[in-house]
């Protein structure tokens, strides 16, 4: 039976085969269920992941360092579907990403700016006021803003640095839970501060046209997927990672910035989006296709991100400071969200459905935009979800890299 030892407990790729798929059907199955009416949705395989690390059968390595799984092959397979994931959703915004900047959506896009910014400004604060190292606020941060892109760019720039990537990926796991509630619980704070009648802004014309909304664009309603559907596909991922690692000169940061493995296939995805027709590149790919490149894509990033900070998770929380990034991931999730949402709705005057949907998405929470859809009755929740989400993802994905950049020494 060594076989089957070496299959649940030995350190082959077989064994990271079995484990990977394992930790993601339980983690999308246990994911769909409900608390409070709020699920975790795929974001549940990071927790699977923590657990099966944590519990997991440990080997020793050539260096007498004791793993779970083999550290390089887990680091592969959450880069490349980090690369999936952002490439898949470049596709889907790419055609709608530069109609959004029209009356409606450019003020919804400077607020959603103005959320992002806010956000990096309380991280910097904290990081001074804690004495927190940086990495791992900007960890804290995205998983109080739910950001996956950016955690997995501001990992990249960290070990480009020679830094443990591990470190964001824990304090991304302690944040995030708080991070989901905090997003739908300034949701509703907004609406109780304001005494906003449901019933009433049901009646109200959305502010932004339909020409916001970008989830279903570039796919097409072909019912199969072909060979040309995978030119654009790999070309695309490509030309992202060349792209992405073309380092950029800045003056007077330490070290150049880079679009990464996250940030270039996004560009490339967006650009082919938007333009590839006009050049004649083939660019038409079925709704379906972009949809499982994404879901496959976040699935194995978040496994792979659960299993390699498991083997640290429980001991942040009991010997370390885990409580207190909880704590402050809290702060950085309500404090932006809060102030540039009481000021939009009372000053600018933005449709509180709308306003609910730009919240989801200047923190690209599909979770928030699932509540605000069903608690509003209506889809104008999608319009400001889909009006902020390109641009917000790319700052996102950026800003995550900057702070890890000039916090270098």
């Amino acid at each position: 039976m060594s076989w089957l030892h070496d299959l649940l407990f030995g350190a082959t790729v077989g064994h990271i085969v079995f484990v990977v798929p394992l930790v993601i059907a339980l983690g999308v199955a246990l994911g769909r269920i409900k608390i409070f009416g709020v699920s975790l949705g795929m974001t549940f395989v990071l927790f699977v992941g923590i657990a099966v690390s944590h519990f997991g059968m440990q080997y020793i390595d050539t260096t007498k360092t004791k793993h779970f799984m083999n550290p390089e092959v887990l680091h592969f397979i959450r880069e490349f579907g980090l690369i999936l994931f952002v490439y898949a959703v470049g596709l889907q915004v790419g055609p709608g990403f530069f109609t959004t900047f029209k009356t409606g959506g450019l003020k919804l896009n400077l607020l959603a700016t103005a959320i992002v910014l806010l956000g990096v400004l309380v991280t910097v604060l904290l990081h001074y006021i804690t004495g927190i190292d940086m990495p791992t606020m900007v960890g804290i941060l995205s998983g109080a803003i739910t950001n996956t892109p950016g955690l997995g760019a501001a990992q990249n720039a960290y070990a480009n640095l020679n830094g443990d990537p591990n470190v964001l990926g824990t304090a991304y796991a302690m944040s995030y839970p708080l991070g989901v509630v905090g997003i739908i619980f300034s949701i509703i704070l907004i609406r109780i501060i304001f005494k906003v009648d449901i019933n009433q802004e049901s009646n109200k014309k959305p502010q932004a046209t339909s020409e916001s909304i970008t989830s279903n664009a570039g796919a097409t309603a072909d019912k199969h997927i072909d060979e040309p559907h995978l030119i654009p596909i790999f070309v695309g991922i490509l030309l992202g990672v060349v792209l992405g690692s073309i380092p950029v000169y800045i003056p007077g940061v330490p070290q150049p910035v880079k679009l990464g493995l996250a940030g270039g296939p996004l560009v490339v995805a967006i650009l082919m989006g938007a333009f590839g027709t006009k050049f004649y590149f083939p660019t038409k790919i079925t709704k379906s296709a972009v949809l499982m490149l994404r879901e496959v894509g976040i699935c194995l990033f978040l496994a792979c991100v659960g299993l390699l900070a498991g083997e640290s998770f429980v001991k942040t929380v009991v010997d370390g400071d885990g409580l207190l990034w909880v704590g402050l991931g809290v702060i950085i999730t309500l404090t932006p969200l809060l102030i540039v949402g009481v000021l939009a709705y009372k000053v600018f005057k933005v449709d509180y459905f709308i306003l609910m949907g730009m919240i989801a998405g200047s923190t690209t929470d599909p979770p928030a935009l699932s509540y605000s859809v069903g608690a509003s009755g209506s889809d104008k929740p999608s319009i400001g979800y889909a009006t902020v989400y390109p641009l917000t993802m790319f700052l996102r994905i950026m800003t995550a890299q900057l702070l890890i950049i000039l916090s270098a020494k």
